[in-house]
């Protein structure tokens, strides 16, 4: 039982760097980096990996409070997706509304803003004594997706 669960843990860890993996910026595409580099220019501690998917994911930090960032950007250059750490402050009005209407017993976490393409949406996580939840939710307040975190 000890030799299988070893060599499960061998085969995973072994596979875990295949998922993602670190680059150093010096070998990205130049068109990567020029994206990056016109789009966030103020960007400090960036990390990049790239994802199973073929995309390059640049994760920083920006702004006075070094907010989060995390975006995914082509071989080609193009931003497909931004997702930045916000406050729960910067929420849309609808967004603040429902959570006030449907989840005042939960305490807001961390709050993420989502833009891919025309798509703006926001990751709000919540907790409370019994449960931890992550909601997604569209600019008008919509809740998207409700799932135990």
């Amino acid at each position: 039982m000890k030799r299988s669960i070893l060599a499960v843990l061998a085969i995973v860890s072994a596979n875990l760097p295949a998922l993602a993996q670190d680059i150093v910026q010096r070998n990205l595409p130049a068109v990567v980096v020029n994206a990056f580099q016109q789009q966030f220019p103020k960007a400090k501690q960036v990390e990049w990996e790239k994802t199973a998917d073929g995309l390059y994911e640049a994760e920083f930090e920006m702004g006075l409070m070094s907010r989060d960032h995390k975006v995914y950007i082509s071989p080609e250059g193009r931003l497909q997706k931004h997702v930045e750490e916000i406050s729960s402050s910067s929420l849309p009005e609808a967004v603040k509304k429902q959570l006030d209407a449907r989840y005042g017993n939960y305490r807001i976490g961390d709050v993420s803003k989502i833009e891919a393409g025309k798509q703006l949406t926001y990751v709000v996580e919540l907790e409370n004594r019994a449960e931890e939840l992550k909601l997604t939710f569209d600019a008008s307040g919509k809740v998207l997706d409700e799932r135990a975190d």
